[in-house]
C-alpha cells in the first residue's frame, strides 16, 4: 500500500508515487490538478514555484 501525502495546494490526500510537481529550490509539491491555480508571493499558476523567488516546479514521480 502507498503512503499518501497531502497536495500543498488543495490538500488532497494521494499516494506518494503520484505525478507531483515539485519546486527545484524550496520543495513545494503541487498535484497535476493544481499546477495551473497555486498561488503565493512569487507566482500565479503555472511552472514557476509560488513560494520561493528562484524555484520552478518539475514533474517528479518518488
Amino acid at each position: 500500500m502507498s503512503v499518501l501525502i497531502p497536495c500543498q495546494c488543495c490538500g488532497h490526500m494521494l499516494p506518494k508515487d503520484w505525478n507531483w510537481y515539485v519546486c527545484n529550490q524550496c520543495g513545494l509539491r503541487v498535484c497535476p490538478h493544481c499546477q495551473c491555480k497555486h498561488a503565493g508571493p512569487y507566482s500565479t499558476g503555472g511552472f514557476k514555484c509560488s513560494r520561493c523567488p528562484n524555484g520552478y516546479l518539475e514533474m517528479k514521480r518518488q
